[in-house]
């Protein structure tokens, strides 16, 4: 335990950078941003490399870490190829995003003694696994994404109607900039998820289960992925702006994470 915490402890101080491009004066992609990407992404492997948790664990602390390691790494994706629209300004947001996830995950393993379920039998040599996994992850990860950009679609708009820009609106992507990233993020995330809930109702298939049987996780997916869609179908045909396309993102995310963190949190500490 104590080698597993003091992991955490250095994890939480590896997000400290990537958290602290919020305080620059006017943020950059410079070298500054792409070492504290790296750092976050260090520090998140160290810790999984550490406490050994895979990614087909069931557990609520390794749910959190492997999602954090996904966002940092699509992010710094981005950041890299120069795209979409400076997304690079929402450093400092996804970093205190990812700390409060480290914290959260750290206080948990502090007071909880229980050991996670990983998967196993013949479901853990299936491809249909590892492709539920990584869709499930990366599906999270852009809907993360897309409500970091939404908040800041708010922060914009509260400034241009106040006609009074603050240091923090300053720092954040222009207001049609944030709005294309909420609705494209939003997309991608659309059609991940598609395999993501083939891959989950093949995996039922091979773990000999129902496939009409539904289960929270699988509702809330759905109803997640419903909310995607109608946002996205309303945008597209209509005008959909503003307000109402920050409701659906932060709609979305809110069940996807009641979907997949969410779920662990209570099959592991609360009814487990």
């Amino acid at each position: 335990m104590g080698s597993k915490m003091l992991a955490a402890y250095i994890h939480i101080l590896a997000l400290l950078p990537l958290t602290g491009q919020i305080m620059r004066a006017e943020p950059r992609r410079d070298v500054w941003l792409y070492a504290s990407i790296c750092l976050a992404a260090i520090g998140t492997m160290v810790l999984l490399g550490v406490t050994g948790e895979e990614v087909q664990s069931r557990g609520f602390a390794a749910a959190l870490h492997w999602s954090e390691l996904t966002v940092i790494m699509i992010f710094g994706g981005l950041v890299i190829c120069k795209g979409p629209h400076q997304v690079w300004r929402l450093a400092g947001y996804i970093g205190g995003y990812l700390l409060l996830f480290a914290v959260l995950a750290a206080v948990f393993r502090l007071f909880g003694n229980n050991e996670p379920e990983t998967v196993g039998g013949p479901a853990l040599y299936s491809g249909w696994l590892w492709a539920h996994i990584g869709s499930s992850l990366i599906t999270y990860a852009l809907v993360t994404l897309a409500a970091i950009a939404a908040m800041a679609y708010v922060v914009q708009e509260y400034a241009l109607k106040k006609r009074k820009p603050t240091r923090w609106s300053r720092r954040l992507p222009p207001l049609r900039d944030s709005e294309y990233m909420l609705v494209g993020f939003l997309k991608w995330s659309a059609w991940v998820l598609i395999i993501g809930i083939i891959s989950g109702f093949a995996l039922r298939y091979v773990e000999g289960q129902s496939l009409w049987e539904i289960d929270h996780k699988m509702l809330l997916t759905l109803l997640g992925f419903a909310t995607i869609c109608v946002l996205i179908f309303i945008h597209e045909r209509s005008t959909l702006r503003g307000r109402m396309a920050v409701r659906f993102v932060l709609g979305a995310w809110l069940l996807l994470t009641l979907a997949f963190p969410g779920v662990r949190l209570v099959t592991g500490y609360i009814i487990g």
